[in-house]
């Protein structure tokens, strides 16, 4: 019986006996959901950063997609360094053009070719991001509205021969060109890329969940057809000392859609009617007041209005790795990586992989001892993904050493799924 990675359940189970003594649980977690305070930020679906993660992450699942359909496995790619750059769009009551695009920098690395096999992908990337970029931001054309800029390499960092007496020095040879599939050591057994950390944790606290909760509901595909003039570029700050919560919101409106101030003015009251209807189901656990865009009537001519809903329209730029973190907040006193996830290769990086594992083990921690916990996961270059360097678990309070070994069992020995689950979406990347 194997576990989909070639790898019996016997030989996984002896490799976790060579991990055994790496396993540390500590009780040194103070709750956040009872700590004197909290700070919690959320960037919105229109955010250039949220976008750039969003993309990303459909840039290499398209890839993944590709590589899988014609030579049945995941070859080595990674877009984690995309960039959004803003352009610049004249902006009025009714109305609003482009001035100059937006700029799209496709930047990283992918596998062209297995032997004198090829992969013809860059035409999937491009129909990706114009599909993408047209469905989240309004009054927007890819053709005539974007400037695309494709940087993707076949570098390599690994891959150098030695000189010896046994070694083929025939036909060139790197990771990113292999000549054969076998020339990839993950697609036998998947190993790590790198040396990384993966960082976890649950339950989310109530401000977390309320703030995760007013952006998806204001960001909804049901409330833009209740309401198409809702900007997506929305972002939240909440702050929490002790019960009382302080809320700064900016919501933006659509300018096509709006023809008077008067008409923005009305919009703005609607937007509060929505923020207090969600606050109040949360009022059990503190006192919130929100302020929401604060920049408004500052000057006569200064209002949160959008031609597309983004500010990518007006100089603003997006970079994976700088939004919203894994469980889709920046919450100031959580533990995270500097990883930027999105766009990874989810079957060899370590850093992607120990980050899902990580969040998925302390889902399960909670689910099954209801104990509040952080959960480390470290990896080693070339090591392999199931085998980890170092496993530390933060709580609480106690837990059973057994029931959680167990469960970190069975993480290891399910380690080849979580490429699968992370291309089916089952994790909130962003």
């Amino acid at each position: 019986m194997t576990n989909g990675n070639d790898c019996t359940i016997k030989e996984c189970l002896d490799n976790l006996i060579i991990i055994a003594m790496k396993i540390n649980i500590v009780n040194n977690l103070q709750n956040p959901a009872i700590s004197d305070f909290e700070v919690v930020e959320r960037k919105g679906r229109g955010h250039p950063d949220t976008l750039s993660d969003r993309l990303a992450e459909l840039l290499s699942k398209t890839y993944c997609e590709l590589s899988r359909a014609k030579f049945g496995t995941i070859l080595r790619h990674q877009f984690d360094k995309l960039t959004l750059m803003g352009g610049k769009c004249d902006v009025r009551f009714g109305g609003g053009t482009f001035i100059s695009p937006i700029r799209l920098l496709i930047n990283g690395r992918a596998t062209p070719q297995v032997g004198d096999e090829k992969l013809f992908y860059r035409d999937a990337l491009i129909e990706t991001a114009s599909t993408f970029l047209e469905k989240e931001l309004r009054n927007f054309d890819f053709l005539t509205n974007c400037r695309l800029m494709l940087e993707i390499t076949a570098n390599t960092t690994r891959g150098v021969r030695s000189d010896g007496p046994n070694v083929d020095r025939s036909t060139p040879y790197s990771r990113f060109r292999p000549s054969k599939l076998t020339d990839l050591p993950e697609y036998t057994k998947p190993v790590s890329n790198d040396t990384a950390v993966g960082c976890g944790w649950a339950p989310y606290t109530p401000l977390e969940k309320m703030v995760l909760e007013i952006e998806n509901t204001l960001n909804a595909d049901e409330t833009k057809k209740l309401y198409p003039w809702l900007g997506s570029d929305i972002k939240i700050m909440a702050v929490r000392n002790n019960k009382n919560v302080e809320l700064t919101l900016c919501v933006p409106q659509i300018s096509t859609l709006v023809p008077t101030l008067d008409r923005y003015k009305e919009n703005v009251q609607k937007i509060r009617s929505l923020i207090s209807e969600i606050i109040d189901t949360h009022s059990t656990y503190f006192k919130v007041d929100f302020s929401l865009n604060t920049a408004d009537g500052q000057r006569d001519d200064l209002v949160y209005m959008l031609y597309t809903g983004s500010c990518i329209e007006s100089g603003d730029e997006g970079q994976v790795g700088r939004g919203n973190r894994l469980g889709g907040v920046i919450s100031s006193r959580r533990p995270f990586s500097i990883e930027g996830l999105s766009g990874k290769n989810p079957q060899y990086h370590g850093g992607k992989l120990y980050s899902v594992m990580a969040w998925d083990l302390a889902q399960k921690i909670w689910q099954k001892y209801k104990i509040p916990c952080e959960v480390f996961l470290v990896c080693q270059s070339d090591v392999p993904i199931n085998q980890p360097w170092s496993i530390i678990i933060n709580t609480t309070e106690s837990l059973d050493n057994d029931g959680v070994q167990d469960l970190i069992n069975q993480m290891l020995i399910d380690a080849g799924e979580y490429t699968n689950r992370i291309l089916a979406g089952d994790f909130i990347l962003v």
